[in-house]
C-alpha cells in the first residue's frame, strides 16, 4: 500500500481524546497523512467567499493525492463534530471558486471512524456523508462506530474491528 493513498482528518477539539486513540487502534502502521481540523484556521462556508484566504484551499491541495479520505470524528449530539461539518460544508467552494481542484474529487473515496458513548451511531449518521459523496461524485465506503465508557475506555475491544474497516477500505481502493 503506498502511503500516498490515504489523507486522515481528525476532526475533534481533543487531538489525544478518544477520536485519536480510535485512529491509533485502526492504523497500527502509524498514518502517514494526519491532518488536524482543530490545528487549522478553517472558516465556515460563506457565499461572499470571505474565508478564502484561510486553511481550507492548502488543506485540500495536501489531500487531492490521497484517492482515500478518512474524517475521524467525535459524535456530539447525533452528528458528527463541529470540525468535520464545516470541511463538508466548505467543499461548496470547490464547486463555486476552485472548479478545477472540485473536478478531481470525483471518483476519490471516503470513509467515517466515529466514537461516542451511545451504544451505536443514529440511523442517520452516514447520510450527510453518503448524500455529500454522492453529489460530488465521491464513493462512500461506510462508517464504523466504537463506544467509550465514561473512563475513556472503549466498551469492547474494537482495535481489531476497525483495523479491519480501514484495511477494508484500503483493500477496496487497491481492486
Amino acid at each position: 500500500m503506498s502511503p500516498m493513498t490515504c489523507c486522515v482528518l481528525l476532526a475533534s477539539s481533543r487531538q489525544d481524546g478518544n477520536t485519536h486513540r480510535l485512529l491509533e487502534s485502526a492504523f497500527l502502521s502509524g498514518i502517514k497523512a494526519l491532518e488536524d481540523l482543530a490545528a487549522l484556521k478553517i472558516g465556515f462556508y460563506s457565499y461572499t467567499f470571505e474565508n478564502e484566504g484561510d486553511d481550507f484551499f492548502p488543506l485540500i491541495n495536501r489531500m487531492l493525492p490521497h484517492r482515500v479520505w478518512v474524517i475521524a470524528t467525535p459524535v456530539y449530539w447525533y452528528t458528527m463534530s463541529a470540525q468535520a461539518k464545516v470541511f463538508l460544508d466548505r467543499l461548496t467552494d470547490l464547486l463555486e471558486i476552485h472548479k478545477p481542484e472540485g473536478r478531481l474529487l470525483r471518483g476519490k473515496s471516503l470513509a467515517v471512524l466515529a466514537c461516542g458513548v451511545e451504544p451505536a451511531l443514529a440511523p442517520s449518521f452516514d447520510e450527510p456523508f453518503r448524500l455529500t459523496c454522492g453529489y460530488l461524485g465521491m464513493d462512500f465506503r461506510g462508517s464504523h462506530y466504537t463506544q467509550f465508557t465514561g473512563n475513556n475506555k472503549p466498551a469492547a475491544p474494537s482495535g481489531r474491528d476497525a483495523r479491519a474497516f480501514v484495511q477494508s477500505v484500503l483493500a477496496d481502493d487497491d481492486a
